[in-house]
């Protein structure tokens, strides 16, 4: 009996330790990933037409305006995270206004955001570029740059931040956690491998869908949801549930990524407070 329980057991333990051991790989390789300059590819000729009799959308309780579009200065290589780091500072800064000195990060009016300037925005980015050591060891920035270096920046403001990861363990996008941050008034950094976003147009009686290209690692803000129900004279027959998202990339600074993406590194609820 006990030479039995032997031969079952010994294969038992080298398949857990085989598991264990692929998702303890995984998980180091994933922090060693370089977030750089990987460029946005827009082929409309690949563009999805999704035709209905009725569509209801449910979104987030947000504008276009309720995140910043910062975009990388010209004379910065390779910084993504440093524009995702600056869009998620500016955006908060409108809660604990030094987070910018000296500048306001949006319109008192209408809580739209301001487009960045040529002297406080750049100042933040600057700081950041260092602070995320930037083409250090490396292109770009490693996850933990960009999580330590944006920590910094704002604990050296007086803030404290903490992260609360939203990718579960199938490498997706938690919707629900998600769905509660955003509705918190709450931004998420996603760090995500090659793969797509969509850019939405409405027309009379369809949806077009175009995917834009991201060729490689990037970090970009997530800072709304977008649900659409299509129906048509059988009832519902196709719901797609996004994220809105700013890029940090010119043409596509807002874009929209599927809550199914596979694509996904790291996900983070940023809290600043």
């Amino acid at each position: 009996m006990t030479k039995v329980r032997k031969f079952v057991l010994l294969p038992l333990l080298l398949v857990f330790s085989m598991i264990f051991g692929v998702a303890t790989f995984t998980a180091v390789a994933e922090t060693d990933i370089r977030y750089a300059d990987a460029p946005f590819i827009s082929p409309r000729s690949t563009s999805e037409k999704i035709y209905y009799t009725n569509r209801i959308e449910k979104l987030s309780n947000e504008t276009d305006g309720k995140c910043p579009r910062y975009r990388q200065l010209t004379n910065m290589t390779n910084a993504c995270g440093t524009v995702a780091g600056t869009t998620i500072v500016g955006f908060y800064d409108k809660y604990f206004p030094n987070l910018i000195p000296n500048w306001v990060s949006y319109y008192e009016a209408s809580g739209l955001y301001r487009l960045q300037d040529t002297t406080y925005v750049p100042a933040v980015m600057n700081e950041l570029y260092t602070l995320m050591r930037t083409n250090v060891d490396d292109v770009g920035v490693s996850e933990n740059d960009f999580k330590t270096g944006l920590q910094t920046y704002v604990n050296n403001r007086g803030h404290n931040l903490t992260y609360t990861s939203v990718r579960n363990w199938l490498g997706k996008l938690n919707f629900d956690e998600c769905k509660a941050a955003l509705d918190q008034n709450k931004v998420i950094a996603l760090l995500t491998k090659a793969g797509e976003v969509y850019d939405i147009s409405m027309y009379d009686g369809y949806d077009a869908i175009d995917p834009i290209t991201i060729s490689g690692a990037h970090i970009m803000v997530a800072y709304g949801y977008y649900q659409v129900e299509y129906y048509n004279a059988n009832g519902l027959f196709r719901t797609d549930t996004y994220l809105k998202v700013a890029t940090g990339r010119s043409p596509q600074s807002l874009a929209y990524y599927k809550i199914d993406s596979n694509n996904l590194n790291a996900a983070y609820i940023v809290n600043i407070y």
